[in-house]
């Protein structure tokens, strides 16, 4: 099974992986911001974050640009959608913040650029 981002296998090219960040509360603890404050600060609760890193691959250079082109479409518009991962784990809800492709593309048999994309759930 491939991952898919509104039912899109933008990066079904190559391999990647998902990272989730901490969940749960974002907290103040003692002595933080106020010498005098002696216990700790829940400030809100965090917002579902996911990195995806890997590898886009294509046969030639024009192909790797048309993979680069059609994801920075997606992530150009704020879309929402569900993020579904090689396993199947799903969330829903999810935009996809920033695409960050490399800074070279590794050239052999095939073409390649390594990415990072950072996806949220908004609150708002």
């Amino acid at each position: 099974m491939s991952s898919t981002f509104t039912g899109l296998d933008l990066f079904g090219s190559g391999p990647h992986r998902f990272v989730i960040k901490p969940v749960g509360m974002l907290f103040l603890p003692p002595l933080t911001a106020d010498p005098l404050q002696i216990t700790t600060d829940v400030v809100t609760q965090l917002e579902l974050a996911i990195i995806q890193t890997g590898r886009l691959v294509a046969a030639s250079d024009a192909a790797l640009w048309a993979l680069v082109d059609t994801i920075e479409q997606k992530v150009e518009i704020p879309l929402k959608g569900s993020l579904v991962d090689h396993s199947g784990r799903s969330w829903l809800n999810m935009t996809m913040l920033r695409f960050v492709p490399d800074d070279r593309i590794d050239r052999g048999r095939v073409v390649s650029l390594s990415y990072r994309v950072d996806y949220i759930r908004l609150a708002i």
